[in-house]
C-alpha cells in the first residue's frame, strides 16, 4: 500500500510516495529537520495526517491488545 509525504518550504510543495508506514514517517520528519512546513501523510485510507497524529495512530495499531491471551 502507498503511502504519500506532502511537505512545503520555500521552494514550493513536494509530494514523495514511499512503500511503508516506515519510510512514509522517516520521510516526513526529514522534511521537518530540513525545515519544510505543513508535512503530513497520506496512507491507504485516503486521508491526510498530519505527522503526529499518524505516528500515535500507528503505535495504536502496534500495540499488542493487553486482554489478548
Amino acid at each position: 500500500m502507498p503511502f504519500f509525504v506532502r511537505g512545503t518550504d520555500t521552494s514550493g510543495t513536494v509530494s514523495l510516495r514511499r512503500d511503508n508506514a516506515a519510510g512514509a514517517v522517516k520521510k516526513a520528519k526529514e522534511l521537518l529537520e530540513d525545515g519544510s512546513w505543513d508535512v503530513e501523510i497520506t496512507g491507504p485510507d485516503g486521508l491526510p495526517h498530519p505527522i503526529a497524529e499518524f505516528e500515535a495512530m500507528l503505535s495504536a495499531n502496534a500495540a499488542p491488545d493487553a486482554h489478548a491471551r
